[in-house]
């Protein structure tokens, strides 16, 4: 994780991983699984593994090879160069890419055309409002979700679905995750009021490897016996 500024180990569970993994299988694959079927009479999905295998966001794209289905792993050439990543990824159903890339993938047009890309995840950055835009337009085609998480909720914590704001958003916690947002005095905000985020539940991590007065300081007591990751991320929730 680089998520306070240095890389440092993150202890991650497998009872974590086996709730992350549950939460997509029951939640955005079925769901994409379900519109394949009906769209295109299958039932197998084809992804693509574009992320380097040192990044979190790796394991998000190998739980579809996990789960079953086809998987295009592009090399270090095709997922860094827009023109060749938008070949690759013409036949697949669902790509997960930072919103850099996915700006110059909407140039590539691989969002159009006679079979547009039914899915598109974002994560690991801010969405512009421009490309906000651009994928909403393009919603009755491609299905686009925003991610937001840390490697200390193993990857995806919160996630909204493009089509339903008309404004960049983080969304609300995928299955296996919480979230509140507190003030200074760890009291919860009024909605529409600035305040820190937390993130709770069975995804969080159990700390950073070896590096207890780091790990003291951001996995935080909550009520009830439970922890807390403090992100150290300014957020509002709208009313």
């Amino acid at each position: 994780s680089g998520s306070t500024g240095r890389p440092k180990g993150v202890v991650i569970t497998r009872d974590a991983l086996d709730t992350h993994f549950e939460g997509l299988r029951s939640g955005r694959h079925a769901e994409l699984v379900h519109r394949m079927a009906a769209v295109e009479g299958r039932d197998r999905i084809v992804a693509v593994h574009s992320a380097s295998f040192a990044f979190d966001t790796s394991l998000i794209q190998l739980h579809w090879l996990f789960a079953g289905h086809e998987m295009i792993l592009l090399d270090d050439d095709e997922r860094r160069d827009p023109a060749l990543f938008a070949a690759r990824a013409r036949r697949a159903d669902v790509i997960d890419v930072a919103p850099v890339l996915a700006e110059q993938l909407v140039e590539e047009g691989l969002f159009d055309g006679d079979r547009p890309l039914p899915e598109v995840l974002l994560g690991g950055e801010a969405v512009s409002p421009t490309l906000w835009s651009a994928l909403r337009e393009r919603s009755a085609a491609t299905r686009t979700l925003n991610l937001y998480g840390p490697t200390e909720a193993t990857v995806d914590a919160l996630g909204a679905i493009v089509a339903e704001s008309t404004e960049p958003l983080i969304g609300t916690p995928v299955p296996g995750a919480a979230a509140v947002v507190l003030d200074a005095w760890l009291r919860p905000v009024a909605p529409g009021t600035p305040g820190e985020l937390y993130l709770e539940g069975g995804q969080l991590a159990r700390g950073y490897l070896a590096r207890p007065d780091l790990t003291a300081s951001r996995f935080v007591a909550a009520p009830g016996g439970a922890r807390r990751y403090r992100t150290g991320d300014l957020v509002r929730v709208d009313g």
